[in-house]
């Protein structure tokens, strides 16, 4: 281990029991999408204490920090942003923690408490070495991940930006790995969660006349049949996508045909290609069912969170720093998640973007996943964190 390595270990260790109380601070006090209110004022009041630059309520509750090195160099200054989500899910906390949840149904499901908490690390850490490092750090604490995202909108306020950022990094907890591993992955890495809304308009009437009828729900099955060919038989078999119907709603009686039928699905690719594709089949196989019958229809296709497509290069620069720090096992490669994740809209516009997955589950706790009320994620991601982080930042702009 080098100088700068064991200066890192020791300076994460040194603010590491400050930095775990505010993670049990925001993780008994959690708040939901762009409601981030008491977590943004946490963060800003820990800012100012550091006199640390800072501007908020970006995308509402968002915060963006900057730190600009003070290290001599004939190089041209470089800028590194960090990102961590900060929102809360509709949860109510079955853990048993001693700082569990204090509030009915908003529960850290999700470990955004510990991203905020790597995130605070990193400022503190990087603000002392300053010295150590010219050009700049962003720190971006964003709002709404669980819902429509507030990657996009603080992109559209201009974070990336005065200075020009030059790559971005993030993680995600992953509580199917124990503490101290991690895995990273190039290319495609979280598929688009797109959603789409089907409303088949046909003729009520009599159920036992439905000669006169034109019947929704019929159409609909037959709707729902058809739609499992596109990924079958209309996608390339090496590209993965995914078409789930996964509401029907319709009727109020049982000898009654509805006017109309309405579905609801969500439609998942890893590339904007398929994206398209997908969003032009669907609509496509309705047409041509509604045709058939002569039912008309309306559709809806909302495209959430594009695919997030990792840079090769930065994914492999995130994984030799965590190779200096974490003694657990280390995955390369391996098979993209069907979530979706805001962080996608970082590379679409900076290149040298990526997120990787870090171990969060102590050896013998059972393994609960993401979003489960039982979810325990570990303070010791916090220290193995925030050292990759810091790693990566300080190689990336002394190099």
């Amino acid at each position: 281990m080098n100088n700068i390595e064991q200066t890192i270990k020791e300076q994460v260790k040194s603010v590491l029991s400050e930095v775990i109380s505010i993670r049990h601070t925001l993780h008994e006090n959690p708040e939901l999408s762009f409601m981030e209110y008491n977590t943004s004022k946490l963060i800003c009041k820990k800012l100012d204490e550091l006199g640390i630059k800072y501007t908020s309520e970006i995308a509402g509750t968002g915060v963006l920090a900057e730190i600009f090195g003070t290290k001599k160099t004939n190089n041209d200054l470089k800028t590194v942003l960090i990102r961590a989500d900060m929102d809360a899910l509709p949860v109510s906390e079955n853990t048993g923690l001693e700082f569990s949840s204090k509030c009915d149904n908003i529960m850290h499901s999700c470990g955004h408490d510990v991203h905020t908490s790597i995130l605070l690390c990193c400022a503190i850490v990087l603000n002392n070495l300053k010295h150590e490092f010219s050009g700049c750090v962003k720190f971006m604490f964003q709002p709404g991940e669980e819902t429509s995202g507030g990657a996009e909108p603080m992109i559209n306020a201009g974070i990336l930006e005065n200075p020009k950022v030059d790559t971005c990094i993030a993680l995600h907890v992953e509580p199917s790995l124990n503490v101290g591993e991690a895995r990273f992955k190039s290319g495609a890495a979280y598929s688009s969660p797109d959603e789409f809304e089907i409303k088949i308009k046909g003729k009520g009437g009599h159920g036992a006349l439905p000669h006169l009828c034109i019947d929704p729900i019929v159409i609909a099955a037959e709707i729902i049949t058809a739609l499992q060919t596109i990924t079958s038989r209309m996608i390339d078999p090496f590209e993965p996508a995914v078409v789930s119907v996964c509401a029907i709603n319709s009727g109020s009686a049982y000898n009654v045909i509805p006017d109309t039928v309405t579905l609801g699905g969500t439609a998942r690719s890893f590339s904007l290609e398929i994206r398209d594709r997908l969003d032009r089949e669907i609509e496509n196989t309705v047409k041509s069912v509604c045709e058939l019958y002569g039912a008309e229809y309306e559709y809806k296709f909302d495209r959430l969170f594009p695919p997030l497509i990792n840079d090769e290069d930065t994914i492999l620069h995130l994984k030799s720093s965590a190779e200096k720090y974490l003694a657990g096992s280390i995955v390369y490669g391996g098979n993209p998640t069907t979530a979706g994740e805001d962080f996608a809209y970082l590379p679409l516009n900076v290149k040298n973007s990526a997120l990787f997955w870090l171990g969060s589950t102590e050896a013998g706790q059972d393994v609960n996943p993401l979003h489960s009320d039982k979810l325990i994620v570990s303070d010791k991601c916090i220290e193995f964190g925030a050292e990759i982080f810091i790693d990566y930042t300080l190689n990336f702009l002394n190099n």
